[in-house]
């Protein structure tokens, strides 16, 4: 720890937070739009069901979870006696969200024709991933001390090599005389 994140009171909020803040509140936003649209158009929820419970619901779990990440930030921050905490984000996970409408809330719906036995599907995958979590809270630490951290963080770094060299091979195959430049300058 350097001393530049040592020592001093915690602040509640700083500059940079702005940037965060509007940075989460653009992407959530969009994630509700999103989910919405899916809830409408592919499982074909009714309108009075996504715009009466789902996303009134949304906006009381969104604030009041940012408010409670934002708490247990600052109560680290407080017993640690530093100034770079942060709090995570919290809002729809844009993978999940895609996981439970198109294999858990779509296969229901086109098995069942009713996007009410679709909307209470999902739920229940909901739970079980929360039970899941659960579990993982307790013994999430354990796992972390006996697993050695390059371990972790190696599939992190596959992952993330991927997404960011696929991207440029795919597009090279879209225009190829870019890949005939770049492997002659090697």
């Amino acid at each position: 720890m350097n001393q530049a994140t040592t020592g001093g009171p915690v602040r509640i909020w700083v500059p940079g937070d702005w940037n965060g803040f509007f940075g989460l509140f653009t992407n959530v936003l969009l994630n509700v739009i999103v989910l919405t649209g899916l809830c409408l158009g592919v499982v074909q929820l009714p309108a009075d069901t996504v715009f009466g419970r789902i996303l009134p619901a949304l906006g009381i779990a969104l604030p009041l979870g940012n408010l409670f990440y934002a708490y247990l930030g600052w109560q680290l921050a407080k017993k640690e006696g530093r100034s770079d905490v942060t709090a995570m984000p919290y809002g729809p996970s844009v993978p999940h969200m895609f996981i439970v409408v198109f294999l858990i809330m779509l296969p229901t719906y086109l098995t069942t024709k009713n996007p009410m036995a679709a909307w209470a599907a999902g739920l229940a995958w909901c739970f079980i991933i929360g039970v899941i979590v659960l579990i993982g809270a307790f013994v999430g630490p354990q796992i972390r001390a006996l697993t050695p951290r390059a371990a972790m963080l190696g599939t992190l770094a596959g992952i993330s090599v991927a997404f960011i060299s696929m991207r440029p091979a795919f597009q090279m195959w879209e225009t190829p005389w870019i890949g005939l430049a770049a492997s002659r300058s090697c």
